[in-house]
């Protein structure tokens, strides 16, 4: 096997000697959280090098695990799946939704229900892998988006935590104003990042009553538009307020284009004091005593503030777990997805990356239970709105390029807004979705 980190060495020896005797057969696995590098993955890495020999007898994995970023994982895949790899790929629910609709993914149905561990994940989290009636993934984790804030800030300058827009713009620009080096909150906005989409979705799903942008409409057997230009000008302009609404401005002009990386590092490095986040943040606490004492200590945990007669919803996120259609080797490539959703492997990994397990003997461990940072997040699980089964590759740009009008005033957000509305309406009529 080619090695490509030293560190990977031993899981390497250890699969290999499984097979001494005979053949092995060898499966591709793609795993961002074992491919970048980052929190995540020398844990996970030991877990497979002490775990895989003894549960996979006769079976290797490869050790490139895919590339280390989620889009560039879905541009290859839909390139070269029908080649048959990778066997199994671990995804987000985006990127599932595309697979599918490309035909590479197999359905799980069958096995799935055969499997005794099957009782074991939280329903909405199997209905939000779903399509068309068929099992395309097995989670391995679940979570949603939430108001990170600084509570030594908001105490320093006696802030409360904010409810709504207007309260959120205002905490945000004072803190920019008053302490030196921070932006009152951090945004994703690289354009085309699934990030900085999943942050505008959690917005705009406050703005449209809990709903997806498009509803499936039985009597044309089509997809329709279910919003309005209003509301998408509404997020847009949220955005564009946060940036040149107040001097100085509650996000930092600076940081415009950032992709996800960037947006959690300078909160843990404390640069920003607000950001809308998932739990795996959490993660970061290993990096250095600031981000320890950032993360345990000074941080809260709060729903998303909310727009005038707006509704409490953000983006669900389900993390699945799916095998190629073109795999050569489905029965193996089934039995390392049960392990990689097994009781244990889901305990490792959700309390590593601090998210929430979708798996309900998980939820009960005593980690899980009493920890405070689970249980935050846990509380707002029941807000969370899953993706419309669409193609969303060609939304999601649509979407970022409308945001980078907005906060590059390239556009003002009504302008922004408009066109967007347009733009995905028009994808709907060319059965684009």
């Amino acid at each position: 096997m080619r090695i490509k980190f030293p560190h990977i060495l031993p899981l390497a020896v250890a699969l290999a000697a499984t097979t001494s005797a005979g053949f092995a057969t060898e499966l591709d696995l793609w795993f961002t959280p074992l491919s970048a590098e980052g929190p995540m993955k020398a844990p996970l890495t030991q877990w497979l090098k002490e775990h895989l020999p003894k549960d996979l007898p006769g079976i290797t994995v490869g050790n490139n695990f895919g590339p280390p970023v989620y889009q560039d994982g879905q541009q290859k895949f839909v390139v070269q799946g029908r080649k048959g790899k990778p066997d199994v790929i671990e995804s987000v629910l985006e990127g599932m939704i595309a697979y599918q609709r490309a035909g590479l993914l197999e359905p799980l149905d069958d096995l799935f229900d055969k499997w005794s561990d099957k009782d074991q994940f939280i329903p909405s989290t199997i209905k939000a892998l779903t399509l068309n009636g068929k099992l395309f993934g097995v989670p391995y984790n679940t979570n949603v988006r939430v108001l990170l804030y600084r509570k030594d800030l908001f105490q320093k300058y006696g802030l409360t935590i904010p409810k709504t827009w207007d309260d959120f713009l205002r905490d945000a620009a004072t803190i920019s104003s008053k302490e030196s080096g921070v932006a009152g909150v951090g945004l994703t906005t690289k354009n085309g990042s699934v990030r900085t989409f999943q942050e505008f979705i959690s917005f705009f799903f406050e703005v449209n009553n809990g709903e997806n942008p498009y509803k499936y409409d039985e009597a044309g057997k089509k997809w329709a538009m279910n919003t309005t230009p209003e509301k998408l000008t509404q997020v847009l302009k949220l955005y564009s307020d946060f940036f040149f609404g107040a001097s100085p401005s509650a996000a930092n002009q600076n940081t415009r284009g950032n992709d996800y990386q960037a947006t959690d590092t300078d909160y843990v490095s404390g640069k920003s004091a607000m950001v809308p986040m998932g739990p795996w943040i959490y993660s970061y606490r290993t990096n250095g005593e600031v981000a320890k004492k950032i993360l345990e200590e000074e941080t809260g945990v709060a729903p998303l503030p909310l727009p005038p007669e707006g509704v409490q919803a953000t983006y669900l996120e389900v993390k699945p777990i799916s095998i190629n259609a073109f795999s050569k080797d489905k029965k193996d490539d089934w039995d390392l997805v049960k392990i990689l959703t097994s009781k244990d492997f889901v305990a490792t990994a959700n309390r590593i990356e601090g998210v929430n397990p979708p798996r309900k003997d998980v939820a009960q461990l005593p980690e899980f239970k009493n920890d405070w940072w689970e249980q935050a997040f846990i509380a707002q699980l029941p807000t969370g709105v899953a993706l419309a089964p669409i193609n969303w590759g060609l939304v999601i740009n649509d979407i970022t390029e409308a945001l980078q009008k907005a906060i590059y005033k390239n556009a003002t957000p009504e302008v922004a807004g408009k066109a967007l509305y347009n733009t995905l309406e028009q994808r709907a009529k060319d059965n684009q979705l």
